[in-house]
C-alpha cells in the first residue's frame, strides 16, 4: 500500500489514527469483543482514498474503490462508513458507492471514525473543537456540513458509551496521551 501515499502528509494522520485506535482499542480489550489486528489495519488505510483527492466524502469512496479492487473487503468498508460517521444507500449512491448502507456497526468501523474526530491531522483534539473546524474548512459543501450535526451526535452517543465501558479513563484522555 506504501504506493498509494508514499511521502504524502496525510500518511502521518493516518498512523496518529491507527496508533491512538490501538491505544483505545487495548484499553477495551476484555470489555469489548474487538480484533486488534483488523482495527489497526482500519485505521492506517481509512483515508487511503486521499492519494486521489481531499475532498471530504470523495476520498472515502476513493478509498472503498481501491480496496476493493485489492481484495481488501472489510477495510474498503471502513474506508467508506467513516464518512461522517456513516452513509445511508441513498447517500451512498448519490457519491457512486453500492446503494447500501455503510453505517459502521461493528466497535472497530465505530472506533475509526471516532478516533478520526479526535484528532486534527495528527494531534488530539476534542470533539467540539474538530466538529468547529470542519463546518469552518468544509463551508462551501452543503450536503457535508448538512450531515455534520448527525455524525456529531454519532460520534457523542458512541464515546459516551465506550466511556462507560473503559471507566477509569474517557476515550478523549487515551487519544490526547497520543504524542507524534
Amino acid at each position: 500500500m506504501v504506493e498509494y501515499g508514499r511521502g504524502a502528509s496525510w500518511n502521518k494522520h493516518c498512523f496518529a489514527v491507527a496508533d491512538a485506535a490501538a491505544r483505545v482499542g487495548a484499553a477495551l480489550r476484555g470489555r469489548l469483543a474487538i480484533d486488534l489486528d483488523f482495527l489497526w489495519s482500519a485505521a492506517l488505510l481509512h483515508d487511503i482514498g486521499r492519494y486521489v483527492t481531499h475532498d471530504p466524502i470523495r476520498h472515502g469512496v476513493e478509498g472503498y474503490d481501491l480496496l476493493t479492487r485489492l481484495g481488501h473487503e472489510r477495510e474498503a468498508r471502513v474506508c467508506a462508513s467513516h464518512i461522517l460517521f456513516g452513509l445511508e444507500a441513498s447517500e451512498a449512491a448519490r457519491f457512486g458507492l453500492p446503494a447500501r448502507d455503510f453505517v459502521p456497526h461493528t466497535v472497530e468501523e465505530r472506533l475509526v471514525p471516532l478516533v478520526d474526530f479526535l484528532l486534527e491531522y495528527d494531534k488530539p483534539t476534542t470533539l467540539d473543537r474538530r466538529f468547529s473546524s470542519l463546518r469552518e474548512r468544509n463551508a462551501d459543501n452543503d450536503f457535508f456540513l448538512s450531515r455534520l450535526d448527525r455524525a456529531r451526535e454519532r460520534a457523542e452517543v458512541f464515546m459516551r458509551q465506550l466511556n462507560g465501558e473503559i471507566g477509569d479513563r474517557s476515550v478523549e484522555s487515551l487519544v490526547a496521551a497520543i504524542r507524534r
